[in-house]
């Protein structure tokens, strides 16, 4: 299985939605792993637009966390991206 790790140092924030939305990535900050995606198979109809009032925030990624708390086992999250220490696409990578 392919994946892509990112350097941090070199990645914008718009490479890291352009991945999230291929797929599902890993992403470690706050000392917590989370896998989280923007692909919408992934994601519930119903909240499909519930992050928009975050959308156009440039110092967070909002994102459904794929193991979120809601009935269906996800829901959206923020992340920081200042306090992101590793980013990984683990699925959508083109071979």
């Amino acid at each position: 299985m392919s994946t892509v790790i990112f350097d941090l140092d070199k990645t914008t924030r718009g490479e890291m939605l352009k991945s999230l939305s291929k797929g599902i990535c890993e992403v470690t900050f706050n000392d917590q792993t989370v896998y989280v995606t923007l692909r919408k198979m992934h994601l519930e109809d119903h909240k499909m637009h519930d992050w928009v009032d975050h959308e156009y925030d440039s110092k967070i990624l909002v994102v459904w966390d794929m193991n979120g708390e809601d009935w269906r086992g996800g829901s959206w999250i923020q992340i920081p991206i200042d306090k992101i220490t590793h980013f990984e696409q683990l699925t959508g990578v083109l071979r």
